[in-house]
């Protein structure tokens, strides 16, 4: 009754071992904004930095953290990657001013961008095309489990620890995920792998992007994961002005965003009992045109200032959470069984700076959006990018003899 991925033994050590590494993601999330908001009365624009100090990373070193991935011992650098975290997370504790606790996150996002191109390095070399639905429904439904439960976590803390607190706590348990990186044995990766690299990292950086640009699947997954990840969150952060259009109450609010989570989770756990995905672009385009038509109805009810049930606005969002599974987890197995093993290092961390871009660009078109028609304009551009999405990744063949 068990899920397949959970037959192998190193797999789970490397689930277990991802558990506290998500969960150190968001647990001092709210410790780092009281700070900012409470303790120091940062300005307006602190705030702004603070989201450079944990996006850029992403985009300026991820590419050669990828890089190093594929020439480096996996286990080695899942080990470092939150080793490295457990320090720069600590030195959070010592931290002055909103300026240094900013470099502190910048430094330990730069850390960060090593742990998830090296754990889809890890899945693919410890899984066959068979288990990969189900190896990454469970990734996938910790990530997002941690997403919900770890900023609760952290809030409670402050009601009995001070803010630096908080992050000693969250030190202790990136180091605890580093240990349990220990217990992996060392990751075999395909016979084809490269044993020694001779050229420099800035050559093997542009050799990545070569290699994507000449793979037609990977090109085309990669491009169409950005564009829902702009999708996404072009409307991410005017979903509370929405609510309050439609007239709903703050803890409706509430309700809606546990709604998106706990779809995701219930998503990931659908497919991680989910044997071999034949065609998984077809899970993608059933995903991204039912999120789409979601995306829509909402922006055209707020646009016609109609009204909406309760019980409808938190359904939508419940679908909106387990469409975004359906999109996220076939995506990563048509990477893994697509690239080259001595690529998935590098694939997977340009596909982080793709979405980090489109993170850090699509608020600002939702907010021009905004301004110029409604707070639902941004969700009504969003669903026709995920239904134009859907449209192309329907037809994308996945037949590699043809890349």
């Amino acid at each position: 009754m068990l899920p397949a991925a959970l037959k192998s033994r190193e797999l789970r050590k490397l689930l277990f071992a991802q558990l506290p590494a998500d969960f150190a993601d968001w647990l001092d999330f709210v410790a780092i904004g009281t700070l900012l908001a409470f303790v120091w009365k940062a300005p307006s624009y602190a705030y702004a930095f603070l989201a450079v100090g944990m996006g850029a990373p992403y985009l300026i070193v991820g590419p050669f953290a990828g890089a190093l991935v594929d020439r480096l011992p996996i286990r080695t650098v899942l080990f470092w990657s939150n080793l490295g975290r457990a320090l720069a997370t600590g030195a959070l504790f010592f931290a002055n001013s909103w300026v240094m606790l900013i470099c502190l996150v910048a430094v330990r996002a730069s850390l960060d961008t090593f742990f998830s191109p090296a754990k889809q390095a890890a899945i693919q070399a410890l899984t066959t095309a068979g288990d990969r639905a189900s190896a990454n429904g469970l990734s996938h439904g910790i990530n997002q489990a941690s997403k919900i439960v770890a900023p609760g976590a952290g809030g409670t803390f402050l009601i009995w620890f001070a803010p630096a607190l908080i992050f000693v706590i969250n030190a202790i348990i990136s180091f605890s995920a580093a240990m349990l990186c220990l217990r992996l044995k060392e990751i075999e990766r395909d016979e084809n792998h490269r044993k020694s690299v001779e050229i420099g990292l800035w050559s093997e950086v542009r050799e990545g992007l070569a290699y994507v640009r000449s793979q037609v699947v990977v090109r085309t997954v990669l491009f169409m994961m950005a564009a829902m990840y702009f999708a996404i969150f072009i409307y991410d952060t005017f979903i509370a002005p929405l609510a309050r259009d439609l007239d709903f109450e703050q803890q409706h609010l509430g309700y809606a965003l546990a709604a998106v989570g706990a779809g995701g989770v219930v998503g990931a756990i659908v497919f991680s009992f989910l044997s071999e995905l034949r065609k998984p672009q077809r899970l993608i385009a059933v995903g991204t045109f039912v999120g789409g038509a979601m995306l829509l109805t909402l922006g055209i009810f707020d646009l016609l200032n109609a009204s909406m049930r309760l019980q409808v606005f938190i359904l939508f969002f419940l679908v909106l959470g387990l469409t975004s599974a359906m999109a996220v987890i076939p995506v990563r197995i048509i990477l893994q069984n697509s690239v080259s093993p001595d690529r998935m290092g590098s694939v997977t961390a340009l596909s982080e700076a793709a979405n980090m871009l489109a993170l850090l660009t699509a608020p600002f078109v939702g907010a021009l959006l905004v301004s110029l028609f409604s707070v639902g304009a941004p969700f009504t551009v969003g669903g026709f990018i995920l239904l134009i999405a859907a449209t192309v990744i329907s037809r994308l063949d996945l037949d590699q003899s043809k890349s």
